[in-house]
């Protein structure tokens, strides 16, 4: 996995919550998946294929997750539902289609999202390549970005 690919989610998710939000993120610290350190309660899942294939989680807290979309949607739902669970899809997605602005040498697609949902769910990433988390703090409170990208055709 090229750092040229973690670094453009990272810079695609600060302009999407800066954009879209007015928020401001801070990424922390990459490291490889732990199970043990998981706390997602809602995530949603977007893989890509073509030069770069793999999959991008983006996963949060039920509280991160209600106070991120309240804020994205000018909404207050109290708690998860199918409202919800399409913010956080249509937030991965927008997330990695803005990732095309910043590798623009590259030429990959992106699938429709996908919703997890429950308690510390784990999702289960490509296993061509390593797993990598980036954790994200914000106003509205923590979550995660998990990538699992290789080079493809």
């Amino acid at each position: 996995m090229k750092a040229e690919w973690i670094n453009a989610f990272i810079l695609a998710t600060n302009d999407t919550f800066s954009k879209m939000m007015g928020m401001k993120v801070e990424a922390g610290k990459p490291y490889l998946m732990n199970e043990e350190m998981n706390n997602k309660d809602i995530s949603g899942m977007i893989g890509l294929s073509g030069t770069i294939r793999g999959a991008v989680v983006m996963g949060f807290p039920e509280k991160s997750a209600l106070n991120v979309v309240n804020k994205f949607l000018g909404e207050k739902y109290e708690q998860l539902g199918p409202d919800v669970s399409d913010a956080v899809g249509e937030l991965v997605n927008i997330i990695a289609g803005y990732v095309k602005k910043f590798i623009q040498n590259e030429k990959f697609g992106i699938s429709l999202p996908s919703i997890a949902r429950g308690p510390k769910h784990m999702v289960f990433m490509p296993k061509y390549a390593p797993t990598i988390v980036i954790p994200f703090n914000s106003e509205c409170g923590t979550f995660v970005l998990e990538a699992a990208l290789a080079e493809g055709q």
